[in-house]
């Protein structure tokens, strides 16, 4: 990965935290409950880069996350990780991806992350957590996790990409999507094979 998506990746972790901890923090709830952008982030990253690299966003993601709660430092970085891991892990036996993945995808990490949160936190001594109250707050963040996920997986993929290589100053050949298109001839433009990726 160059250094553009890390810092892509860096900004969106930012950029996360602050709309987190003010504009849905303030008043952009449903049912008292506000979604958890840095889980659905995490989410996201990992089903473009794999479980490895989404583990480490996850973790990043969580521990800027922690920064701002009560809750013991390093709940939510390991819940994250643990979380990009199993998206990055289920990204890859996925035949197909469909448009209906993000919110899907979105949907299961919210409900993962938000039990495994509580779960760790119970064995961290934070046993109030343990209650049918945070059950519906964790469904209903799931749901809402689903519906933000129609935004933030294009942002992810945008941030994910790594220039193109004639961007980074090496010229593309001009036939070099017949391999990568596998069977298209030279008949077809750069420019075609490029839109159809």
């Amino acid at each position: 990965m160059t250094w553009l998506p890390r810092l892509r990746l860096a900004l969106l972790i930012l950029t996360v935290v602050v709309l987190q901890t003010t504009v849905f923090s303030a008043g952009l709830r449903v049912f008292g409950v506000m979604p958890d952008l840095g889980l659905v982030l995490t989410v996201a990253v990992a089903f473009y880069l794999g479980p490895e690299r989404g583990a480490a966003f996850g973790f990043l993601t969580g521990f800027a996350v922690d920064l701002f709660l009560s809750t013991p430092l390093g709940l939510s970085a390991l819940s994250f990780a643990l979380v990009g891991y199993g998206a990055g892990v289920v990204q890859g036996g996925l035949v197909r991806p469909s448009r209906w993945v993000a919110p899907v995808m979105g949907a299961l990490g919210g409900l993962t992350g938000g039990v495994l949160f509580v779960a760790i936190a119970a064995i961290a001594g934070r046993d109030h957590l343990l209650a049918l109250s945070t059950a519906r707050v964790i469904l209903v963040a799931s749901v809402y996790d689903a519906l933000v996920a129609f935004a933030v997986f294009p942002i992810a993929r945008w941030a994910t990409r790594s220039p193109r290589r004639e961007d980074q100053g090496v010229p593309e050949h001009r036939w070099s999507g017949a391999s990568r298109m596998g069977g298209w001839g030279p008949d077809r433009s750069i420019t075609s094979g490029r839109s159809a990726e």
